[in-house]
């Protein structure tokens, strides 16, 4: 590390002395443009090099467009305007980079007239407009998503290779299997597989309340419709954004505005039987001179996927849900006035309510409302954050924000016993937030490659979550769990870009260089106050190449049900466990909260390559290593408790030959006492071992790997051909105490597997769009008992067909399209199990949807 740091002093030093003369050019002043007349993304793609400015525009919003030649003495404006004209799209130039916007958007600069105006663009992985981060970068757009067909934000992350599916996600089998956190079938991000309270998921930049307890963000809540892009940065990102950003950030992008309205409906099943779904959804808004607004709705009704509709889970109680029934209405508004030329006021808010439904048996010969538990969990969410933007002398520009948010979990689980109603458990978990923030951004020098931007800000954020959960019996309520918690957090954070050299500067191989460096210091009520930094670099030594790398500090406050939630003990039978305990006596396991737990400190680096061949226009290929070094990591240390007196990795977690009075200690306080599985009375003198394994910090946990990115995008004659693949290698492994070897995780059941990818093709042919995409999931080992066993990997192939007619009248603005998702009915691998109810595949990683066809229907008026 001490190395990079020199080696960064030493070539800013060197770049600023050898540059002293030189003059920077990269501004709006005219200049000779020829471009050739030719489809209009290499047209903007030339236009963009001759003006030394970076492109980011959607293929599918370009493609089958036409550029008209371009030769001439024109600014970038006009020379925009030119090529763009009769297209509808629209287009801003922040940042040295040149932004395109969909038809259905608003302008983001009156290119028309060469004049300025419209939004800032602000990229995930800066705080500085328009600045390019030296963390990879993944953007993808609506149309990207759709073309994928997907019709939802959680499917699509599920998608995502970067992404484990593993803890809170609606096809995990909660309380069955380790790794599933699944309370209420909410979907959350969960980057490398750290835990969705390790990636920080934003709305246009801004905080949502976590979901229940697992400290995640419901992706799934915000309508696709809405969207404009998601934005994914797989980099530690506390620097910037705070804690959570361990794993990395996604930020949520919506549509500015929109005009007109746009309605949709899709229907759609799975031929195996199950998972029926009915979506509708509407956009609609309206944009003025001097501001605009969206408002989107998203309705979607899908019914259960059963054992019994399933060939490989037929030893199982045919009713259990292997995925719950779901209903769930969400809404998004988003809107802009300007109050002056130099102030704008922006508003956002989402609402959304979910609910869902699953039976889980206790025994494969009985439905759950014999002898099981029937959950209903509904959850009601909202956020709404307004902005001040004040544009200042000097191209600076100050911004205050606030949010207000609330995300309230309410589960009802029934249980049974002999055919009648025996218990409800009522669970509640209130999630609040709300937040403050002042912050300020521009140029404060120039250098030959540019101006040096910095961003600063300062604010305040509370977080509160209020959990409680009560048994009804005949006999009366019984509260089984009661907290309530808060949390306020202070900050301050800066940011510094520093651009060296621009291509303007024209030196040899020193196209561009540029150096970023963060800071950020946060401080919790509780637990002190801690400081991350981020350092970047980009390097440019040829058009076609682009070489990036960061290094940071990130952090994690425990979250308020990890310290909270209470102590639970259940007595479990030695059979259970494979190997065998030394005696046949009974088993106490002990897990819950720890108010002793500490933040967890990571250390991340990546570098990245990015290639773009002038010599193959439309290519791109991206390739990153990624590293991350996790310190007092918490976890429940042993996720597969079974596995407890396997060889001596837990032995330090044990104690063997618990007296009485030891066993006495450990059971005292228990609301309802201990959670007897073990079929017979409980007899304290029959305990031969006590296992702890409440929530602790781990001594070390490290997570390394590649992603792999590319995509080529060409014509032959009137054909459009675009193909991408996306890949990423995971390996983590996890020691617990100083004394412990180290454990594989990623390759291990009921972990992310080594290997996810994704490759796609599609072809456009006048109104006509064909896609292919094949999804590849790894295979894992399974460690938990000799022989160790490998679960075989999960490849599955969607066919997308879209007609969009062209003509007037009813077929103007029609968008159909039909999906086959898991073409070939491709089925997860068989594991073992270790018990009658358990599903016999890994739920964490494998679907259990099979083949899913569907149909949609989008009208624009």
């Amino acid at each position: 590390m001490r190395r990079f740091r020199v080696g960064v002093c030493a070539g800013a030093v060197a770049a600023s002395l050898l540059l002293s003369s030189a003059s920077w050019a990269q501004d709006s002043s005219p200049r000779d443009y020829d471009v050739a007349s030719q489809d209009l993304k290499y047209a903007l793609r030339d236009m963009a090099r001759q003006s030394g400015l970076e492109l980011v525009a959607p293929s599918g919003d370009l493609r089958g467009k036409h550029a008209p030649a371009l030769k001439g003495h024109y600014t970038p404006e006009q020379a925009l305007a030119q090529l763009l004209k009769g297209t509808e799209l629209v287009a801003e130039i922040s940042g040295g980079t040149i932004y395109i916007t969909g038809r259905a958007e608003a302008p983001r600069a009156a290119v028309a007239d060469a004049a300025g105006g419209g939004a800032d663009i602000v990229v995930t992985g800066s705080r500085i407009r328009g600045a390019e981060p030296a963390s990879p970068l993944t953007q993808t757009t609506r149309s990207q998503i759709e073309g994928g067909g997907f019709t939802d934000l959680g499917s699509f992350a599920r998608s995502i290779p970067q992404n484990y599916v593993g803890g809170q996600n609606p096809g995990v089998i909660s309380s069955v299997q380790s790794g599933s956190e699944n309370f209420n079938s909410s979907s959350t991000l969960n980057l490398r597989g750290l835990g969705p309270d390790a990636t920080l998921t934003l709305l246009n930049g801004h905080r949502l309340a976590y979901d229940a307890v697992n400290q995640g963000i419901d992706i799934s809540s915000i309508p696709l419709a809405a969207i404009e892009r998601v934005d994914l940065v797989a980099d530690g990102s506390s620097a910037l954004y705070g804690s959570d950003a361990v794993g990395g950030v996604a930020n949520i992008i919506l549509r500015r505005d929109f005009e007109g309205v746009l309605a949709s409906a899709r229907f759609g099943a799975a031929t195996d039987g199950g998972d029926v779904q009915h979506q509708s959804s509407a956009v609609t808004g309206h944009r003025w001179s001097t501001g605009g607004f969206m408002v989107a709705g998203d309705f979607n009704r899908s019914s259960s996927i059963t054992a019994g509709q399933r060939s490989y889970t037929q030893t199982l109680q045919p009713n259990m849900s292997l995925l719950p029934s779901q209903r769930e209405i969400s809404g998004v508004v988003s809107g802009h006035q300007s109050l002056s030329p130099a102030v704008e006021f922006d508003i956002d808010g989402n609402i959304n309510e979910h609910e869902s439904r699953a039976s889980l048996p206790f025994t494969n010969s009985a439905d759950a409302t014999q002898l099981g538990v029937v959950t209903t969990p509904k959850v009601f969410s909202y956020s709404i954050s307004p902005s001040l933007k004040i544009d200042l002398p000097a191209n600076w520009q100050l911004i205050a924000r606030g949010s207000r948010a609330a995300s309230d979990s309410k589960a009802q689980a029934a249980i049974y016993f002999s055919g009648s109603l025996f218990a409800r458990n009522m669970v509640r978990y209130d999630n609040g937030l709300w937040s403050g923030e002042l912050s300020g951004e521009g140029p404060v020098f120039t250098l030959p490659g540019g101006p040096v931007r910095v961003a600063v800000g300062a604010g305040i954020r509370s977080l509160s979550l209020v959990a409680s959960v009560q048994q009804i019996t005949s006999a009366g309520a019984q509260p089984l769990l009661a907290y309530d918690d808060h949390r306020t957090v202070a900050y301050g954070y800066g940011e510094l870009s520093v651009p060296l050299v621009a291509e303007a500067n024209d030196i040899p191989l020193v196209r561009r260089l540029q150096l970023s460096a963060a800071a950020r210091y946060e401080h919790y009520s509780g637990i002190g106050g801690l400081a991350t930094p981020k350092l970047g670099l980009i390097y440019k030594p040829f058009d076609d190449l682009t070489l990036k790398t960061s290094w940071g500090r990130s952090f994690k406050a425990p979250t308020l049900a990890q310290i909270n939630q209470p102590k639970s003990v259940a007595l479990v039978a030695a059979t259970d466990f494979f190997p065998l305990p030394a005696d046949n006596r009974n088993i106490l396991l002990v897990s819950g909260g720890n108010e002793t737990l500490k933040p967890e400190k990571a250390s991340s680096w990546t570098a990245t390559a990015e290639l773009r061949p002038s010599s193959v226009p439309g290519l791109k290929v991206q390739l990153s290593r990624f590293e991350i070094h996790y310190s007092d990591r918490v976890v429940v240390p042993i996720l597969d408790y079974t596995q407890a007196f396997s060889g001596t990795t837990y032995q330090n977690l044990i104690l063997f030959n618990p007296t009485l009075a030891q066993v006495a200690a450990e059971t005292a306080g228990l609301p309802l006492g201990v959670d007897n599985q073990t079929g017979g009375a409980y007899d304290p003198a029959n305990v031969g071992a006590i296992i702890g394994n409440q929530y602790r910090n781990a001594a070390r946990q490290v997570i390394k790997g590649f992603d792999f990115d590319a995509a080529y995008d060409f014509n032959i004659g009137r054909d459009n051909f675009n193909l991408a693949g996306t890949a990423s290698y995971l390996k983590s492994r996890q020691r617990l105490s100083a004394n412990q070897p180290d454990l594989q995780r990623a390759g291990v059941i009921f972990n992310p597997p080594h290997w996810r990818a994704q490759g796609s093709a599609d072809w456009s042919h006048d109104v006509f769009t064909l896609t292919a995409v094949i999804n590849y999931i790894g295979s894992t080992e399974d460690n938990r008992a000799t022989p160790f066993v490998t679960v075989r990997d999960f490849v599955s192939v969607n066919a997308i067909l879209r007609i969009k007619p062209k003509g007037s009248g009813l077929a103007a603005g029609l968008d159909i399209v039909a999906s086959i998702s898991n073409l070939f009915d491709e089925k997860p691998g068989l594991i073992r199990t270790s018990g009658g109810t358990s599903p016999n595949y890994d739920a964490t990683n494998y679907p259990s949807i099979g083949r899913f066809i569907s149909l949609t229907l989008t009208k624009q008026f």
